[in-house]
């Protein structure tokens, strides 16, 4: 299992290498923030595990990479969280029915997220395609900003910590 998850951390790394190397910690901020603000296909996980490791190797200073990519990950749903709050609820309810979404469906979301929002929107940082698309559905259920800013901010941190870290700490053993 641990070789299994190994090879994966270097599979990230091996793509997201070439671009850190060209572009430093500049492209680590840029495209988790760009991924954090709903662009699905952006290589957020990539950037990270790529950057802990190296930061191990001593390309980049861990203590400005991890918390470079924090802020990133954060503003990034911040952002979506305005996008969605500002247009989201109108616009799924006046174009929802062109993409098979009813207004009861956006009702039950709206719903859900006032009961569950805060621990979806934490753990929804691990989950493809949820990390992207969480700060759209939080502003368009009309999560309050507090609490998503709090919630959405603690998981940045963890899934930064987790990732990057994990990158980081591994980086000796990780077949690169």
């Amino acid at each position: 299992m641990l070789h299994w998850f190994l090879t994966t951390l270097a599979a990230l790394i091996h793509a997201a290498r070439p671009i850190l190397k060209e572009y430093g910690l500049p492209a680590v901020f840029a495209l988790l923030f760009v991924e954090s603000a709903g662009v699905v296909f952006a290589p957020g996980e990539a950037m990270i595990v790529a950057a802990g490791f190296l930061a191990a190797k001593g390309l980049f200073p861990v203590w400005v990479a991890l918390p470079l990519a924090m802020i990133a990950a954060t503003l990034g749903g911040y952002a979506a969280y305005g996008l969605g709050d500002r247009y989201g609820h109108q616009a799924l309810l006046r174009y929802g029915r062109y993409v098979g979404i009813k207004p009861p469906m956006v009702d039950k979301v709206h719903t859900f997220f006032c009961r569950f929002g805060a621990p979806v929107v934490l753990v929804g940082r691990f989950i493809v395609p949820l990390r992207q698309l969480q700060g759209y559905i939080a502003g368009a259920s009309e999560m309050g900003f507090p609490t998503f800013a709090i919630w959405s901010a603690i998981g940045a941190v963890l899934w930064v910590a987790a990732w990057g870290g994990g990158a980081f700490l591994l980086a000796e053993r990780i077949p690169v």
